[in-house]
């Protein structure tokens, strides 16, 4: 039994982006540093690959292998074991091949066709071209097996029936020593060729993914938004897969027509005339194939469409399983996908019964042309002899072969040809435009925009733009830029970046920039690497960037200090945290110029307060600064100030200026309580108070858990963060390793595969495929006895006449060629049947995970499921199994046949046989191993991919695009160390697997030599044939089995997820809460503890308090105070550990997830938009009418955005709401929650990215249409919340204080009070006024 190991992925996590910061201090500042646990090291790792040095003969026999498979014999074989790529494997070598001919194929004429192929061939083709040598003496070898067993019946007819004959009775040694040795020059050709085109095939694949992920660095807004994530990780994966497969059975399709013509020829030969009634059959089927292809073409076109939409649903899915779990929108999404999958099972359906019937035509093919040639052979009395009819079955035995390959390669040929297609498309995609750098030393560092129009899509009329844009930032400046939700803040900081098209105008850069995205973008690596981001390490910058970016106490209370793993997409990092990262990833860059998209909205009023101080107008003084702020009271800190308004700067100057210009944005500035009196100097007056209460300033009987400890474990502080020991084992590591068996794949994953599809289907199909086999095997036996009978004259072994052996031998061929077309017909019925139930289990089971689950596995490894193993599953496992049992079917035909004709040659075959199956026992430690490997390695490419195209900007920005693209070829690499190896392993397995059989077909023939006086003429050729014949099926199964074993491997790798852990039941059916519910929505925690997982520390403790229907309550505290976990409490993203939360008097336990969480709402921080129409988005279940939707639009201010679009309601939404600004997603979000008016709502920071005025529109329309609502809110905008009801301010894990506001501001050395005050003397000052009028009302 196969028994479960834990296999760690080469790479960080799920394959992020590997950040490896150069120690210039040797201060134990690597980020992994091996300890004394660790296992010595074994294996190959590092080594030259022996490929590269080995002498000629070990290339030959691949004999520079063997002790790698020994290595793998004895050990379990780890991606740390495995030698270096061979040079001319690595993708540096392989990418600059295809870049050149690439760049050739973009020189042609705009009219002409830039076809990637080509490139492709020109690049790789010359080297494929010596395998092609090597296959043709290969094919040249099969041709004189026949030639021989002619010669070989011919003398011993001559010794039989020739009297005084002078024919050398050894001549039969000879004969035996000569098939042996054109056989194993062919078995030597064969292998090499095969080697070859597995290599050139590799090349192909690794270029194609060099050239997609470097490509979608480049990719401009306009073609981004004409492809997917799914889409590009579906090139990536299958598109490149597959022409890599293709070419493993490459020589075989071109070499198919050669060996047709040369098989026919020599037929003509043996028996004259009769074979152009063969021929003529080949010739009327010969244009099915070109329909067929035509039709397969257009169909694989259809599922890859298919596959593109499914996987583009699954990766925004898993993007933002979060919120789909939140909103309970399981069930429309998963409608979605299964409507997708049902289209791409339809053409999958469809694809795979036109393959089937072109496989049952050309498998019947040859049986039909053996009726036709031999009845007409002896119907016409030709007079043709005994060795002449063997010679003719050898050859079409031979036939065979390049007839079955063909509709596999026209089948494959139209996959590569969409493959090819889509990828060349993909590569001529519009690219970003440069920015003009200005390389005058006289010319001060900074940004110039002169006259500039900014578009997001120039080929839409209604993209966003931005209008006549001017303004210079240079030297050491802070320019603020503000306005309202989209009027364009954000756009202008990717159009300085280069994100935008300038459409007129000028912009012009000079020096470095870093850049900090309004949603922060996080590396799957350890923090301290995200924040060096490349740069060597510098212990004091370090340091006070840690400082001036308030990470310092954050990082003190994680237990592995800075070197803690940060999770896929900082998802173990509060959003605060994550923007502080980000923030100091750019101070610590020491860039020329920043740009700061609106990264103080992420975080608390003091913590914001403190990084403006320490490190907006501290650090970064002596830079060139640009800050997107919804913050309006830093406004008087600014050197210059931006106005943006309706896509165009309205407003700009010192702001002193601007509020004395008596313009629209000074009126905003008075209503928010900001006046000319509100200069620089007065508020300058806090620094020092500042400076001495930063955001480490809470007192220090204060305990402060961040959470991401919550996610990792141990609260206790490390006193000095730079000190903290790298963590290499297990523990502490949130990522975890990718799941792995070890050992062979064991039966019960073949069960499932085939319980999955129908046992007794299955059954009836081995059924089928025994009488198909068996039928086959007595054609050739009763041809045997025919022309036994028909050469002496004497009615044969049965009596028979010529006409009856005629009939019976047409009624066996009708048989086989009927129970061929029925076997083909319930086989893939069966494959398509069990490889659509796999996906539906495998898509149920990921939605049915906890969130944990999705915490701690890095997003590419689940969708490797979804791409290729699935693919997998759906097209090339079906004729792996099929040509497996065929095979195997085959070899127990062949042995009955020569156990009867020759039952001495059995005395050699038994031991040869054990020889085959201890040989390929013993390689399958090897191939099932590098397997697994080859699918485990695959994971982080895809993981850094999804990871890359996230922040593409951020990359770009940083000019990191050349150390990405390095990262992307290690990553490759790794992948192709064991792929690479693989293929050597099992041309190693074929060479000594070939010499096996050919021993067969030498003592076959030494047999016949032996018993040359009393062997009859039939029996000859029947045992030298099948001795050919066994020979090539042992062979082929072996091979066969070990391949059906690694794709085996995909459905084990699938299972692994199929039963993985599920959280609650969605729905309990003896428990469903009333229609209404909850009528009132009171909420009460009674002794409420929570974990994030079994074995850690708690981070809720004990709290208890209730919420009266209708209450507004606000949520405050430091960030890891539990403010976030109290909200995945209530929505039971995490089950309780004790304790419990009850609605109107229900325990939510007693419900379903799915009933809980739909009358509940939430408005998300991240707020997320999915990619469809706008209608969709706000309403998925389409319930409200379009009244309803303007009316809602109304609310959130969004109504004439909306209308100016195309399309209005059904304006377009792409990925992940790119086209829409991070404030007008949350208002979007809003919307949601109008449109459902739940009783109970969670506002989570829902209008952190809004600007001043439209957050006091927002918050007005809040209070009054959720006025009979009770209203929990976590807030960073304390002005948010300073009229709720009563605010509950979380510390470590407990309810520290909770009250009214008005009250808790009574106590000044309170909590609520300190974070009050740290917003500032001016706006601490209106929040108690506030506080206190909003009392005085509810009087």
């Amino acid at each position: 039994m196969a028994q479960q190991d834990k296999e760690e992925e080469d790479g960080s996590g799920g394959g992020g982006i590997q950040l490896t910061p150069i120690d210039s201090n040797n201060n134990n500042n690597s980020i992994t540093k091996p300890t004394v646990e660790e296992k010595k090291v074994i294996g190959f790792g590092g080594k030259k690959n022996p490929f590269d040095t080995a002498s000629l003969f070990s290339l030959a026999t691949f004999a520079w292998i063997e002790t790698f498979a020994w290595h793998c014999f004895k050990n379990i074989l780890e991606q740390s074991h495995l030698y270096d790529l061979a040079e001319c494997d690595k993708s540096t070598q392989v990418g600059k091949k295809i870049k050149v001919e690439w760049e050739k194929e973009l020189l042609k004429k705009e009219e002409e066709t830039k076809q990637y192929w080509k490139a492709s061939m020109r690049a790789y083709g010359p080297y494929y071209c010596l395998g092609l040598t090597f296959y043709a003496v290969y094919c040249a070898s099969q041709f004189v097996g026949p030639q021989l067993l002619s010669r070989i019946i011919k003398w011993v007819f001559e010794i039989q029936y020739v009297p005084d004959t002078t024919v050398d009775p050894n001549m039969g040694y000879y004969y035996a020593l000569a098939m042996f040795g054109s056989a194993m020059v062919g078995s030597f050709c064969n292998y090499q060729s095969n080697l070859i085109s597995a290599r050139v095939g590799n090349w192909m694949r690794s270029g194609m993914v060099l050239d997609i992920y470097t490509k979608s660095l480049k990719l401009d807004t306009a073609a981004r938004r004409k492809t997917s994530t799914g889409e590009v990780v579906n090139l990536m994966s299958n598109d490149a897969q597959r022409v890599a497969e293709v070419f493993l059975m490459f020589n075989n399709g071109i070499f198919a027509p050669l060996q047709i013509i040369v098989c026919i020829v020599l037929m003509y030969q043996e028996i004259g005339w009769p074979t152009f009634v063969g021929l003529g059959v080949m010739l009327a089927v010969a244009p099915l194939n070109a329909i067929v292809a035509k039709s397969l073409l257009k169909l694989r076109f259809q599922m890859i469409k298919n596959s593109d939409k499914r996987l583009r649903l699954i990766n925004e899915i898993l993007q933002f399983i979060k919120i789909i779990k939140l909103y309970a929108w399981e069930v429309p999404f998963a409608a979605k996908v299964t409507n997708s999958r049902n289209l791409e099972v339809k053409a999958l359906a469809k694809f795979s019964y036109i393959r089937a019937c072109l496989i049952f035509i050309v498998s019947a093919v040859p049986t039909i042309v053996s009726i036709l040639v031999f009845t007409t052979v002896f119907k016409a009395d030709t007079g043709v002899s005994a060795d002449k009819v063997f010679s003719a079955l050898a050859y079409l035995n031979i036939l065979r072969m390049p007839l079955s390959f063909l509709p596999l390669i026209i089948a494959m040929l139209a996959q590569v040809k969409v493959a090819t297609d889509r990828i060349a498309a993909f590569l001529l995609l519009s690219e970003r435009k440069p920015v003009e750098e200005i390389n005058d030393p006289n010319t001060a560092d900074g940004i110039y925009v002169e006259n500039a129009n900014f578009n997001w899509d120039s080929t839409k009329d209604d993209s966003f733009k931005l209008n006549n844009i001017n303004f210079v930032c240079t030297g050491p400046t802070l320019t603020m830029v503000v306005g309202s939700v989209g009027s364009g803040k954000s756009s202008l900081c990717q159009s300085v970046l280069g994100d935008m098209d300038l459409v007129e105008g000028r912009l012009r850069t000079k020096g470095r920039i870093a850049y900090v995205p309004q949603q922060a973008w996080i590396v799957n690596a350890s923090l301290r690497a995200n924040i060096l981001y490349g740069k060597a390490f510098d212990q004091d910058r370090y340091e006070a960037v840690i400082e001036a970016c308030a990470l310092k106490r954050d990082l003190e209370m994680f237990p592995q200090g800075d070197f803690v793993e940060i999770g896929e997409r900082g998802i173990n990092l509060s959003g605060g945290q994550k923007q502080r990262v980000s923030i100091a990833r750019a101070v610590y860059n020491n860039a020329d110029i920043y740009i700061l998209d609106d990264p103080l909205s992420a975080v608390d009023a003091h913590v914001g307060k403190h990084i403006f101080q320490k490190c907006i107008s501290g650090f970064l003084s002596d830079k060139t600064v640009i800050l997107v702020a919804n913050q309006l009271n830093y406004l008087p800190f600014a050197n210059n100030v931006l106005v943006m308004n309706k896509n165009t700067i309205s407003e700009h100057g010192t702001y002193q200026e601007i509020m004395e210009s008596r313009g629209d944005f000074s009126q905003v500035l008075s209503n928010y309580g900001m006046g000319q009196d509100s200069t620089p100097v007065d508020t300058s007056s806090e620094t020092s108070s500042l400076e001495v209460t930063g955001a480490g300033a809470i007192p220090k009987e204060k305990t402060v858990v961040v959470k991401l400890d919550e996610a990792g474990g141990n609260t206790t502080p490390k006193p000095k963060f730079v000190a903290a020991t790298p963590v290499t084992g297990e523990k502490g590591k949130l990522i975890q390793r990718e799941e792995r068996e070890t050992g062979s794949v064991s039966m019960a994953v073949y069960g499932s595969y085939f319980k999955t599809g129908g046992i007794l289907l299955f059954l009836w199909i081995v059924l089928i495929f025994a009488l198909e086999n068996g039928s086959g095997a007595m054609l050739n036996w009763w041809l045997s006895d025919w022309s036994n009978a028909m050469q002496f004259q004497n009615g044969g072994d049965y009596n028979l006449t010529s006409d009856q052996y005629l009939f019976i031998y047409i009624g066996i061929g009708i048989g086989s060629v009927i129970a061929s077309g029925l076997r083909n017909i319930f086989f893939f019925s069966y494959t398509v049947r069990a490889a659509r139930r796999i996906h539906e289990k495998l898509f149920a089971a990921i939605l049915r995970c906890p969130m944990w689950f999705f915490d701690t596995t890095p997003m590419g490894r689940i969708i490797n499921r979804f791409t290729r193993d699935q693919d997998v599953i759906d097209n090339l496992i079906a004729p792996s199994i099929g040509q497996y049992m065929g095979l195997f079917m085959q070899i127990i035909a062949s042995l009955i046949i020569i156990s009867i004709i020759t039952p001495y040659l059995l005395i050699p075959l038994a031991p040869i046989i054990v020889i085959y199956y201890l040989l390929q026992t013993y390689y399958r430690y090897s191939s099932r191993e590098l397997q697994r490997l080859v699918s485990i390695s695959r994971s982080p490419i895809f993981s850094h991919f999804t990871e890359s195209l996230v922040g593409a900007s951020t990359i770009r920005a940083y000019g990191r695009e050349q150390e990405s693209v390095l990262t992307n070829q290690r990553l490759l690499d790794d992948n192709n160390k064991s792929y690479m190896m693989l293929q050597t392993m099992n041309n190693w397995l074929g060479l000594r697997l070939d010499f096996l059989g050919n021993l067969i077909v030498f003592f076959s023939v030494v047999f016949v030599t032996l018993a040359r006086d009393t062997i009859t003429i039939a029996s000859i050729g029947l045992s030298i044939s099948y001795a050919l014949s066994i020979t090539a099926s042992l062979n082929r199964a072996t091979l066969q089995g070990a391949d059906l074993e690694t794709k085996m491997n995909s459905v084990e790798r699938i299972n692994f997820y199929i039963d993985g852990p599920e959280e609650a039941a969605q729905v309990i059916q003896n428990s469903r809460p009333p229609a209404n519910w909850p009528p009132e929505g009171g909420i009460v925690l009674d002794n409420v503890v929570m974990r994030y997982r079994e074995g850690l520390d708690p981070v809720l403790k004990s709290i208890s308090c209730t919420i009266a229907p209708k209450e507004k309550i606000g949520i405050v505290g430091r960030t890891g105070s539990g403010k976030s976990s109290l909200v995945l409490a209530l929505f039971r993203l995490v089950e309780l550990s004790e304790g419990s939360i009850s609605i109107d008097g229900d325990n939510i336990a007693k419900f379903g997830l799915t009933d809980l969480r739909k009358n509940l709402a939430i408005l998300p921080q991240d707020a997320c938009l999915f990619a469809g129409t706008l209608r969709m988005n706000l309403d998925p279940f389409g319930e409200s009418d379009d009244d309803l939707l303007w009316r809602v639009l109304e609310d959130i201010q969004l109504n004439e955005k909306v209308k100016e679009l195309e399309g209005g309601l059904d304006s377009l939404v792409t990925d992940n709401g790119d086209n829409w600004s991070v404030g007008q997603r949350q208002l979007i979000c809003l919307g949601r929650a109008l449109l459902r008016r739940p009783k109970i709502l969670v506002l989570d920071e829902a209008t952190a990215s809004v600007d001043s005025h439209s957050d006091s529109l927002i918050q007005t329309t809040i209070k009054e249409k959720f006025n009979d609502c009770t209203i929990i809110t976590i807030a960073h905008r304390l002005n948010t919340i300073i009229d709720y009801d009563r605010i509950m301010v979380m510390d470590a894990g407990v309810i520290a204080e909770f009250d009214t506001p008005d009250k808790l501001l009574q106590n000044q050395t309170g909590l609520f009070s300190w974070l009050i005050d740290e917003t500032g003397q001016q706006n601490s000052q209106l929040l108690r006024k506030l506080a206190s009028q909003s009392s005085s009302l509810k009087l």
